[in-house]
């Protein structure tokens, strides 16, 4: 039993980050009905910007002494006290790296949410009426032009990146088990879970979510009301990449900075399907069940059937409901 809490407490955590990126993939479904291919590696772009504004920009000559390492009087006679392999110790050490976290998320947030409204406007804006195959087409194409140039611009090296929490040991008993999590899996699974109720509680209690809304309805009648549609589809493509960012910075902390973190959106698409396209109750759903289905299978039967037993789990629930589990069926009157 205790094996077991352990690994399916490792999925629920993988599962809200699944879910966080799924959110940017119907965020824009479901302003423009465009499936984006390409969102996996805007979240690779918002990592790298992570990395850039957390790592590079704290390590150049005319970066303040305080960004790359904040070192007060107070932090530094802590340190000197502690005991040897005091489980404070990476607190101290997120704390000293604490302006550079914060700068880099904001960093990344904000160009993150800029390439999405360039994205838009320049890419998806021109073909609005047209056939929302072109308009995928064009994610698809996407894929090529973000990856050569995180590989022009930052080289296909791989590196490290700043946790965004503290990343101590947290350890608790269930019977005789012993359950080990880390510090920073629990805050990133909780920064996922607040984000992605944040963005559900927008799109059905505002304004700009009633306007998102209409304007996957019917964009005629959303025109009519007055509704902008042009700005509608310019917030759907910035707030994907904007949570895209967030989750970028997450992923880095958690595997490294390198450009197959872009892979992960193929994957996260698998389970927006699963869901549904048009649904975030159950993209939410599948999201954590394809995170718990993953860990109780690497537990189970290794890492190598870990990577396909989940998604051909996936397949079958398309196979029995091509809209997915709580996706909205289309019906097309001839």
């Amino acid at each position: 039993m205790g094996q077991f809490l352990q690994f399916a407490i490792n999925g629920l955590m993988s599962g809200a980050i699944y879910a966080l990126i799924a959110v940017g993939i119907v965020s824009v479904f479901k302003a423009t009905k465009v499936v984006n291919f390409a969102h996996g590696y805007v979240i690779m772009v918002g990592a790298y910007f992570y990395y850039t504004f957390a790592v590079l920009v704290p390590g150049m000559d005319w970066a303040p002494a305080w960004l790359a390492s904040w070192q007060p009087a107070w932090l530094t006679a802590m340190r000197a006290e502690l005991p040897v392999m005091s489980p404070m110790g990476p607190v101290l050490d997120w704390v000293q790296n604490l302006p550079r976290i914060l700068f880099g998320l904001a960093g990344a947030v904000l160009a993150n949410a800029a390439l999405g409204l360039v994205i838009e406007r320049t890419l998806m804006r021109p073909l609005m009426g047209q056939s929302v195959f072109a308009m995928i087409m064009i994610t698809v194409g996407l894929i090529s032009i973000l990856a050569g140039a995180v590989q022009l611009v930052w080289t296909a090296d791989a590196d490290f990146v700043p946790h965004i929490a503290p990343n101590a040991p947290v350890r608790f008993d269930v019977g005789e088990t012993t359950i080990f999590l880390f510090g920073a899996d629990i805050v990133n699974m909780i920064v996922a879970l607040l984000i992605f109720g944040a963005i559900v509680a927008m799109v059905r209690f505002t304004k700009s979510g009633v306007a998102i809304r209409a304007t996957a309805e019917d964009q005629s009648t959303a025109y009519s009301m007055g509704i902008s549609v042009p700005k509608v589809f310019s917030r759907a493509w910035m707030l994907a990449a904007a949570t895209g960012a967030v989750a970028g910075a997450i992923l880095a902390t958690r595997n490294g900075i390198s450009p197959s973190l872009g892979l992960f959106g193929f994957s996260v698409l698998a389970i927006v399907l699963m869901g549904g396209l048009d649904s975030y109750v159950g993209v939410f759903i599948a999201a954590l069940a394809v995170g718990i289905l993953e860990a109780l299978t690497q537990w189970q039967l290794g890492g190598d059937w870990a990577e396909i037993v989940p998604y051909v789990a996936v397949l079958i629930v398309i196979l029995i409901r091509p809209h997915g589990l709580f996706g909205q069926k289309e019906v097309e009157r001839i």
